[in-house]
């Protein structure tokens, strides 16, 4: 009977531990020391020669990665919610490198190259350290913003004494924009029934647009009619009040 008495304590003994064990707040898979922080974005445009936002936005779901000591590998990794926040959770006392990627700032004539930026942090125990002052940079192309260019065309018609014929609203006429200092064109459209045109989904900078005439000269076959149009923020609609007019004999 004392056996028995004996082996049913020390079951109970047994399951008492394990119960105790696994009520037991764990501290993780590390200590209990924190990285929190925000991760902020500024947008350029695509040779990073003109910042397109006035102040930084949060970075959304961007990847940061924390190696422990004198490690090679990622010991971690998070990404950022919606308002650029991100927290490492749980870690020993010790120094860490946290690291995330930007795109390079650099001119290159290559294509859109990414670089390492590297923050040095050292935890002490039941520390939590806040950086709240990491940047990324992003560079967008010509048609990724939020504001339009709105204009009209009207055809001349001459008769043969050079004196004008008619003017209409000019149907289906080719119309080029080019940002900044691009080399070629970026887009091509045409004008509606009324004349009207609109270039949508511009970043902020110097616009070129232009469209080719007869030349009723006849000095050439074609003659460049043009304007520069500025867009100087974001979610702007800009009408050109100027008609253009593009003529033919």
């Amino acid at each position: 009977m004392k056996i028995f008495a004996l082996k049913k304590m020390s079951i109970i003994t047994a399951i008492t531990i394990l119960l105790a064990t696994s009520c037991s707040q764990d501290e993780g898979v590390g200590g209990n020391s924190h990285i929190r922080g925000k991760l902020m974005v500024n947008y350029y445009n695509d040779d990073f020669s003109q910042l397109l936002s006035s102040e930084p936005l949060p970075a959304q779901d961007e990847d940061l990665f924390l190696i422990f000591g004198e490690d090679s590998v990622v010991g971690e990794k998070t990404s950022t919610s919606y308002t650029g926040d991100f927290e490492f959770e749980y870690l020993w006392p010790g120094n860490y490198k946290l690291y995330y990627y930007s795109e390079d700032t650099l001119p290159s004539l290559s294509d859109k190259i990414d670089t390492k930026i590297v923050r040095e942090i050292t935890l002490a125990k039941n520390e939590t350290a806040t950086l709240n002052d990491l940047i990324i940079y992003k560079s967008l192309e010509w048609n990724e913003g939020t504001s339009t260019i709105t204009g009209t065309v009207y055809l001349k018609n001459y008769k043969k004494d050079g004196t004008v014929k008619y003017i209409v609203p000019a149907q289906e006429q080719e119309i080029y924009i080019t940002y900044g200092n691009h080399k070629f064109y970026d887009e091509r459209i045409r004008t509606s029934s009324d004349g009207t045109f609109v270039f949508k989904n511009l970043i902020k900078g110097s616009y070129r647009i232009f469209m080719y005439s007869e030349d009723i000269t006849e000095q050439t076959a074609y003659k460049v009619v043009e304007k520069t149009v500025e867009v100087t923020d974001n979610n702007q609609d800009i009408t050109i009040d100027d008609i253009f007019y593009v003529e033919k004999l």
